[in-house]
């Protein structure tokens, strides 16, 4: 089914698819300050991987059944190929006909070979154009569903992927770097194979064929030629592979550096951080610059090594000179065998780029005003006022490029696909190409219809590292069916840790959780999550409009805006969501931007109410707020624990007394409190215990 979501008039909503200066500025750049950024920007490019090196397939085994997904415009952009080489295989006689009429001065023949040229040209332009539309068409959708599908396996990742379990964290800038830039660097891969498996082929054959029919002996000299020029690229084209793949972690770096500090450029400027910052930025940009600068000097060393063409060209010239004053081959036949070793150049030039001499792409071209790629209109000018010798030499400019951009594209598969190597610690959700979530659990796992809401854990050991000391080390605790208990402890005692459990994000080392006596490993992720709602003290919302927000679990079903309104009363966002211009409508910007802090928490608090789970985890959300904000915040919290199993990670006295029970965390193991002593308890006993008394 197709999402059915609430109109917004925002275009920007996700769901519509969906320091103080020191005198000496160099002292911050340490070799010690370097070896951290280095050792990060490393960090930032690795990868959490099940599969060894020798497991992973190749870059062509990877995109291939993308790109077999789109034969028919594949198919059909060869057949445009395969006319408009037809059509230049009866140019290139034209050509010499047309030349040796031109020095008869016939205009009868001239007119007459001019208007079969012309046709014919006309013919392969129009075949060349929808070639490259067909082959643009296959590569741009083949990258769209590896896009899609790269998103989907980072969605299965294990939470610790992200949180750095296993030393494997990949930022979230080089993530998003991977699937945007660098995928538009497989489609030009991509295009650059297709263009050249049999466009390419073709054309070389067709022209090789003429040049053998009018001059063997001259064919002879061309092919001592030619081979010497392709394996120059190869050899140079290989050194550029692992020269981008270094540029590509550069940049990604500076990517992932960027969307760490950009969002808190608040927290920046408050600590007069600026300047520190502004080092780290431009470390990391020199770092970039050296590796951007090897990338182009070897670049640039490839059309040098190709100009032995030129003088290949010049030789094919004076020994064909030589050929026709010794009468073995007329001036039509010199003029026509030029023209083929011309157009047997060219592919080679387009598997030097991989692109069409007049496309640049996407990710290197300016940007228009609208914040487009501007497609460069055809250099004309540059050729047609080159001089007739300078034409060799323009040719054998591009040679080799497209084997080049074939190698750079081969890092940025190989990161792109890496994202997609790893097995779950955790069984979680796979979903399928049409969009379908296809559950990937145990042959036993089921689906609980209902919950009661009793919870017990059993013995849990868990550990984030096998190097570090447990966080939770043989935690019992039973929480009855629409009780609330309150769990306390010091800062980095594991009560996050033991939301998380719950949750299924990591699983226990040893130990089990229960759910009415199921064992939550087996229970369906859907079900148990469905089942088990989270209010988090960092409030999460995302751009789009607040019943988008409040319903975010029926987005791609149907969002119930009655529930929807009941869900805000009840969490007092009614009164604030009224006000807005548009309501319910209501576009909240980028992560709910324009409502303050009270309201983000309701507006979450709202969320839980509509999710209606039985169980309900509740990271403490009133702090840092006003006196009314927190006032309507705790009686949403009220409402919302009414007849439910609540778990509160409690940080103020007054949420600790809402629960029935009290349990304190320390050690990696619970101990009960009464309430007696949490009332009487010392202003540094409540402290310790990680109780903020206001």
């Amino acid at each position: 089914m197709a999402p059915q979501l609430l109109p917004s008039t925002s275009s920007k909503s996700i769901f519509h698819c969906k320091c103080k200066p020191q005198s000496n500025p160099r002292l911050i750049t340490t070799t010690t300050f370097k070896q951290t950024l280095a050792h990060k920007t490393i960090r930032s490019s690795s990868t959490d991987t099940a599969a060894s090196p020798s497991d992973r397939s190749s870059p062509l085994d990877s995109i291939k059944p993308y790109v077999q997904s789109q034969w028919r415009p594949i198919v059909a952009g060869w057949a445009c190929s395969a006319v408009s080489v037809f059509s230049l295989s009866l140019m290139v006689p034209k050509i010499g006909k047309l030349s040796s009429a031109a020095a008869a001065m016939s205009p009868v023949r001239v007119r007459e070979e001019a208007v079969v040229l012309g046709a014919l040209a006309a013919v392969r332009l129009v075949a060349s154009y929808w070639q490259q539309a067909f082959v643009w068409d296959a590569a741009l959708n083949a990258v769209c569903r590896i896009r899609v599908y790269v998103f989907e396996r980072v969605l299965e990742r294990d939470l610790g992927f992200f949180e750095g379990g296993g030393g494997g964290r990949v930022s979230g800038g080089d993530i998003a770097y991977r699937i945007t830039a660098e995928a538009s660097d497989v489609a030009d891969t991509v295009h650059a194979l297709l263009n050249t498996i049999v466009p390419s082929i073709l054309q070389l054959l067709a022209m090789a064929t003429q040049m053998l029919v009018i001059s063997p002996v001259l064919s002879l000299i061309s092919a001592l030629v030619i081979p010497l020029m392709a394996f120059a690229t190869a050899y140079l084209g290989e050194k550029l592979r692992k020269i981008s793949k270094d540029a590509n972690l550069s940049i990604a770096a500076l990517s992932a550096y960027l969307n760490e500090v950009l969002p808190s450029i608040l927290f920046v400027k408050a600590n007069n951080a600026e300047f520190s910052e502004g080092a780290r930025f431009r470390w990391l940009a020199n770092a970039d610059l050296s590796r951007q600068l090897k990338k182009k000097k070897m670049k640039a060393l490839v059309p040098q090594i190709v100009q032995i063409v030129y003088f290949g060209a010049l030789l094919i010239f004076c020994v064909g000179s030589l050929v026709v004053l010794g009468g073995s081959c007329d001036c039509c036949g010199m003029v026509s065998f030029i023209t083929s070793l011309v157009f047997l150049i060219e592919p080679i030039q387009l598997f030097g780029t991989g692109l069409p001499p007049t496309i640049t792409p996407c990710h290197r071209r300016p940007l228009s005003d609208a914040g487009e790629p501007v497609r460069p209109l055809p250099d004309l000018r540059r050729a047609l006022s080159a001089p007739p010798w300078s034409i060799p030499t323009l040719i054998t400019q591009g040679v080799g490029k497209a084997y080049n951009e074939f190698k750079q594209g081969e890092p940025a598969i190989e990161r792109l696909f890496d994202l997609t190597r790893f097995q779950c610690k955790v069984n979680c959700f796979g979903l399928t190409r049409l969009g379908v979530i296809g559950v990937i659990e145990t042959p036993d796992a089921i689906t609980l219809d209902r919950v009661t809401g009793d919870v017990i854990f059993c013995g849990i050991l868990f550990k984030y590292h096998d190097d570090m000391p447990p966080v939770l080390n043989g935690l019992d605790l039973h929480v009855k069916a629409g009780e609330t208990v309150a769990i306390v402890g010091p800062s980095g005692g594991g009560k996050t840790t033991l939301v998380k459990l719950l949750l299924r994000l990591y699983d226990p080392l040893r130990g089990s959780i229960l759910i009415d006596n199921h064992n939550i490993q087996n229970i369906r992720l859907q079900s148990l999550r469905r089942h088990v709602g989270l209010v988090s003290q960092d409030v999460t919302l995302f751009s789009g409009t607040v019943a988008e927000n409040i319903g975010y679990r029926d987005l791609m079903s149907q969002i119930d805006m009655e529930r929807v309104k009941l869900a805000a009363r009840t969490a007092n966002a009614d009164e604030f969501i009224e006000s807005l211009p548009e309501q319910y409508a209501t576009d909240i910007g980028p992560r709910g931007s324009i409502l303050s802090g009270g309201q983000k928490q309701r507006l979450a608090i709202a969320r839980a109410v509509y999710q209606n789970s039985s169980i309900l985890i509740l990271d403490e959300a009133t702090s840092a707020l006003d006196s009314r904000s927190e006032q309507l915040v705790r009686q949403a919290v009220q409402r919302l624990m009414e007849d439910r199993t609540v778990i509160v990670i409690a940080h103020r006295l007054e949420t600790v007394l809402m629960a029935e029970r009290v349990f304190l965390l320390d050690d990696g193991k619970l101990r009960e409190l009464k309430h007696s002593a949490v009332l009487g308890g010392k202003h540094d006993t409540l402290t310790s215990a990680g109780i903020v008394i206001y």
